[in-house]
């Protein structure tokens, strides 16, 4: 009897990835559905062929480390709707000294000497708050094209908490948690907003959503202080989980904590981003991210009693807004 020995796949790396890629365009993008109409504006702009990288926040500096380590001559590395971070700047100097050709759009909170740190090495830096980052890059790359314009109030009435279109609420649950957004991007593309194919995901997601909600609404804890705040834990769904919270909860600062310490922060005054700047993260001002750094203990009590630890390191720093 012959045995068949199997060969185990190797996964392919994002150095692999940029190795294999012949083109010269990479965007380096955020992971939510205004990651996914910044990718459709810049391939409605420079065609398919670009290589996409979608990060999370946290690991923005790991991606620009990748690339700094790969020969960017005679290529452009744009960079959306991720803002500055502390000491970014190390990580972007290399990039720039492998010879990548950047252009940044953003729309999140920069201080004027962030922007002038950045612009050291970057070839464009546009930042814009009055917008999301997929109305930066329409503007900025296909401001004559209105299906683009047409995306980026879709995308803008989701991100910057609107709610004014429907089609942005389904599009937000779609694409929530990162998933879907190459089917969305490319809708995008093809001049496609929302389909039969998006509305069915949608359902099938909406349903799972509520009893998400629902779990962590029944376990959040209220402290009412400077502000009516709420603290629970995160089981998806962070941004409906926080909007549906604070109708039901009447706050004013919603916090969504993550099994692994990161998390959500959603708030009616304009603070958000100043308290997410002090706990390893950023953003806007009624909407952030970022990290309570959770060791094993503090994971280990979130996986068995949903217990949301260094609720007194946070509440701390909203006091101090």
């Amino acid at each position: 009897m012959s045995l068949t020995i199997r060969k185990k796949k190797t996964k392919t790396t994002l150095q692999d990835r940029l190795r294999e890629y012949t083109g010269n365009i990479v965007h380096l993008t955020h992971n939510d559905l205004d990651a996914a109409g910044s990718d459709a504006v810049v391939r409605m702009k420079y065609g398919d062929d670009i290589l996409t990288f979608f990060s999370s926040v946290g690991k923005f500096d790991w991606f620009l480390g990748q690339i700094a380590s790969y020969n960017g001559k005679d290529k452009t590395l744009i960079i959306s709707d991720l803002g500055y971070q502390k000491d970014i700047e190390d990580k972007v100097r290399k990039v720039n000294a492998a010879g990548w050709k950047i252009q940044w759009f953003d729309h999140h909170r920069w201080t004027s000497e962030e922007e002038t740190t950045i612009r050291q090495y970057a070839a464009s830096l546009t930042v814009d708050t009055s917008r999301c980052a997929t109305g930066v890059l329409a503007a900025e790359l296909k401001p004559d094209a209105p299906f683009a314009l047409d995306i980026a109030r879709v995308v803008c009435d989701y991100d910057l908490w609107k709610h004014e279109d429907k089609r942005s609420g389904v599009l937000g649950i779609v694409t929530s948690g990162g998933i879907n957004l190459k089917l969305v991007r490319d809708k995008f593309v093809r001049g496609i907003i929302v389909d039969e194919e998006i509305e069915k995901i949608y359902e099938k997601i909406e349903r799972e959503k509520n009893a998400c909600m629902k779990k962590s609404i029944r376990r959040a804890k209220i402290y009412d202080g400077k502000y009516r705040t709420a603290i629970m834990p995160s089981y998806g769904y962070p941004s409906e989980t926080a909007a549906e919270a604070r109708k039901v909860l009447q706050t004013d600062i919603e916090l969504l904590v993550f099994d692994n310490g990161k998390f959500s922060l959603r708030s009616k005054p304009d603070i958000s981003h100043l308290i997410a700047k002090e706990l390893h993260g950023g953003g806007h001002p009624n909407a952030s991210g970022g990290n309570l750094s959770y060791g094993f203990k503090e994971k280990l009590l979130f996986k068995l009693f949903h217990k949301v630890s260094k609720q007194e390191e946070f509440l701390k720093v909203v006091d101090k807004y």
